[in-house]
C-alpha cells in the first residue's frame, strides 16, 4: 500500500493521438497512477469521423472536423509513431482517415492502454489546490459521467491536457454576411462534395483545408473561388477553381474583395479559416490564458511555466504531429520524475514570448520543428526522432506545394539505411 501512495497520479484529458500517446508512456512506467477521461464512446479523436453535424449522441458538439473524402496531407509514413511504425503507405503515400483511425486503434491495443480510459466522462472543471499538508501542487478534476450524469470529484500530481485544437472553429466578421442569402459553413461541418452540386461556392483560405476541400469540391461544384490573402498558388488547379483574394465585404449574392474586384452570384461560403485554442475547463486559477490562438506561459510550447505539473500536449502547429506528441509526452513525463529540471522561471517566460509579428503564428513550428523536437530529447534523456522524418518532411513540402492536384498520389520511398528519401509523382 506505501508503494501505492508514492505513485504520481496522473489525469490526462482526452483520448485522441496525443493522449493515446500519453497515456502509453505513462502506463509503462510504474511509478506513474494514470486516469484518462475521454467524452465520447471511442477512442481517436478528431480522427473519427461522423457523418452527422452539430451535436453528437452524447449531446455535446460533435468533435471531429473529418470529410468523407479526407486523406491525410501528410504522408503515413511519418505520421506513424516512432515506437509503433507500422504504417508502410509507399504508393499512394498519403492514406484516408478511416486509416489512421484504424492505427490509432492498433496502437491502443498493442499497448492495452484503453483499460485506463473512461469512456464518456466530459472533464467539467479543473483547478489548482494549494495544500500545505503537502506542500506541493495539487489539481482538482470535477468529471461528469454522461450516460449517468453523476459528477465526480478526483484529485491528481499533474495534468496533461490533450483535447486537440481542430473543434472550436475560428469564423472572421465580414461586414454585410447576414445579408447573404446562402448557406454558411465552416469546414469543421463540411462532410460530401455531392452536395454542392452545380453551385457557386467561395471557400475562404487557403491552407491545407481550404485547397484540399476546394479541390473536393471542384469535381461537383459549377465553380469554386479560393479566396485568400497569400501570394498566389503555383500548382495547377482544377480548371474551375479560380484563386481570387480575400474578402472585403458582402452584398447579398455579390462579394467585394480586398482587390477591388468583385464576384458574383455565389451560393455557398465555407469558412476554411481554422480553429481556436480552446480549454473551456480550466479554472482561471490554473494561469492559462488565450490571446487571438498565443497560449500562455507556456515553455516549449508545453508546460504550463505557472504550474509546471501541467502540459498541453500538441499545441504546435504545422509540424509533423504524432512523432511530435511522442517527444513533448517523454519530456513531461522526465520532468515529473525529476530527470528534467526547469530553468529560471525568467528564462521560461523568456521563451514563451512571442516571436512572430502576429499572436495567432505563435506557435507555427514549420522547419523549426526538428531543433525543437530535438531539444526535448536531448534534455529529457531519450532517443532523438529518426531522421526519416525530417527527410520525408523536406521532401515532401516541396513537391505539395508545386502539385497540389496529384501529390497525394505520390510513391514514397526510403532508403534501407533511412538516411534519404525520395518521392515519385505521378504523371
Amino acid at each position: 500500500m506505501a508503494n501505492q501512495e508514492k505513485k504520481i497520479k496522473v489525469c490526462v484529458i482526452g483520448a485522441g493521438a496525443a493522449g493515446l500517446c500519453a497515456i502509453r508512456h505513462l502506463a509503462a512506467n510504474v511509478k506513474f497512477e494514470t486516469t484518462v477521461y475521454e467524452q465520447t464512446n471511442e477512442i481517436g479523436g478528431t480522427w473519427v469521423y461522423k457523418e452527422q453535424i452539430g451535436l453528437d449522441a452524447n449531446g455535446l458538439p460533435i468533435h471531429s472536423s473529418m470529410y468523407q473524402n479526407l486523406r491525410t496531407n501528410l504522408p503515413a509514413k511519418i505520421m506513424n509513431f516512432p515506437d509503433y511504425i507500422t504504417m508502410e503507405a509507399r504508393e499512394p503515400s498519403c492514406v484516408s482517415h478511416q486509416e489512421i483511425l484504424n492505427y490509432l486503434r492498433d496502437y491502443a491495443q498493442h499497448f492495452d492502454i484503453s483499460r485506463h480510459i473512461h469512456f464518456n466522462t466530459r472533464v467539467e472543471h479543473v483547478r489548482l489546490e494549494l495544500s500545505e499538508y503537502y506542500n506541493k501542487e495539487k489539481w482538482s478534476v470535477q468529471v461528469k459521467k454522461l450516460n449517468t450524469n453523476e459528477t465526480e470529484l478526483r484529485y491528481f500530481d499533474a495534468i496533461m491536457v490533450c483535447n486537440g485544437h481542430y473543434f472550436d472553429p475560428y469564423i472572421p466578421i465580414i461586414p454585410g454576411i447576414d445579408n447573404f442569402p446562402g448557406l454558411i459553413l465552416h469546414s469543421h461541418a463540411y462532410r460530401k462534395p455531392d452536395e454542392f452540386f452545380g453551385k457557386k461556392v467561395l471557400v475562404l483560405g487557403a491552407a491545407s483545408s481550404g485547397i484540399d476541400i476546394g479541390i473536393d469540391l471542384s469535381k461537383y461544384a459549377a465553380c469554386v473561388y479560393l479566396s485568400h490573402n497569400h501570394d498566389r498558388l503555383t500548382s495547377p488547379l482544377p480548371s474551375n477553381m479560380i484563386q481570387v483574394a480575400g474578402i472585403e465585404s458582402i452584398d447579398k449574392t455579390t462579394f467585394r474583395l480586398r482587390d477591388g474586384t468583385t464576384v458574383d452570384d455565389i451560393n455557398v461560403l465555407i469558412f476554411c479559416t481554422g480553429y481556436k485554442y480552446s480549454f473551456p475547463f480550466l479554472n482561471e486559477n490554473c494561469g492559462i490564458r488565450i490571446d487571438n490562438n498565443y497560449v500562455t506561459p507556456l515553455y516549449k510550447h508545453l508546460i504550463n511555466i505557472e504550474h509546471p505539473s501541467m502540459c498541453i500536449v500538441g499545441i504546435p502547429t504545422v509540424v509533423v504531429p504524432f512523432p511530435m506528441f511522442h517527444m513533448q509526452v517523454q519530456y513531461f513525463l522526465a520532468l515529473l520524475e525529476g530527470r528534467v529540471t526547469l530553468p529560471t522561471k525568467s528564462v521560461m517566460l523568456e521563451d514563451s514570448i512571442l516571436k512572430t509579428p502576429e499572436k495567432k503564428h505563435a506557435h507555427k513550428l514549420m522547419d523549426r520543428q526538428w531543433d525543437y523536437n530535438d531539444s526535448l530529447a536531448i534534455v529529457g534523456g531519450f532517443d532523438r526522432l529518426p531522421l526519416f522524418y525530417k527527410l520525408g518532411f523536406k521532401v515532401w513540402s516541396v513537391q505539395r506545394s508545386a502539385n497540389l492536384l496529384r501529390y497525394k498520389d505520390s510513391k514514397f520511398v526510403f532508403s534501407e539505411d533511412g538516411q534519404s528519401v525520395e518521392l515519385i509523382i505521378p504523371e
